[in-house]
């Protein structure tokens, strides 16, 4: 399993609280070909994103990261108008307390510019142990929900 950051500015009409209050019951489509067009996004949605990876939904203009979900597809660059999906929105958290940019994940580098401004961002295995402690200690009424959907 890999872990990911996919970024949303919520400036352009979107806001990850619609997927996780929706109440879909099926996988849910992210992303189209017009949303994400960063060329390091397209070739990792085509090349390294698998089933099962974990993606952690952040809202860049709010600084914020909103909550965790699951690949239910293999990622893709073309063809089926979203270009991965998500598990169903029962399966993924929302966080009680979401996490600000400063101070809690300014040391993860896929949250900031110096990594590139793409829509998916890869998160290195030590700055994701460091920030698994950090969404347990801040949203301990979610601990349970949290360390299933995380591993």
């Amino acid at each position: 399993m890999r872990v990911w950051v996919f970024k949303i500015n919520t400036k352009r009409g979107w806001r990850f609280d619609q997927y996780f209050k929706s109440r879909a019951r099926g996988v849910y489509p992210m992303g189209d070909e017009g949303w994400i067009k960063s060329a390091s996004s397209l070739r990792y949605l085509r090349e390294e994103v698998k089933r099962g990876d974990l993606f952690l939904c952040y809202e860049t203009d709010r600084k914020e990261l909103r909550g965790v979900a699951r690949a239910a597809s293999n990622g893709r660059d073309v063809g089926m108008g979203s270009l991965i999906d998500f598990c169903p929105p029962a399966r993924a958290v929302r966080l009680q307390n979401p996490l600000k940019r400063q101070p809690d994940i300014d040391h993860i580098l896929a949250f900031t510019p110096h990594r590139g401004r793409g829509t998916v961002q890869e998160i290195d295995r030590d700055e994701f142990a460091r920030l698994k402690r950090i969404l347990l200690r801040k949203n301990p009424g979610q601990a349970r929900e949290l360390r299933r959907i995380l591993g």
